[in-house]
């Protein structure tokens, strides 16, 4: 009988090591789709936070530090000249 034991005990651990492996192979596999995409989901969020806050400095920056523009005249000089009833 102890060979009858040794071998009972012996298929019910094969039968829990194939229902760990069966379960834990789905499992890895998720992992393994799992981990790229959320590294490159957080790497977006980060870049992606980034680039918010340098366009809200750049705002900012933009508001305080303006640079006067030179004024530029758009429309007709005035003419003065002596002469200019000669053209009429």
């Amino acid at each position: 009988m102890s060979a009858a034991g040794n071998m009972t005990s012996e298929i019910e651990t094969r039968g829990g090591t194939g229902a760990f492996i069966s379960n834990l192979i789905p499992v890895l596999g998720l992992f393994f789709i799992g981990y790229p995409l959320g590294r490159a989901t957080i790497r977006t969020m980060v870049i992606g936070w980034f680039l918010i806050v340098i366009a809200i400095t750049q705002f900012i920056l933009r508001h305080y530090f303006q640079r006067t523009a030179p004024v530029v005249r758009t429309g007709t000089a005035p003419v003065r000249s002596k002469d200019c009833g000669r053209y009429r």
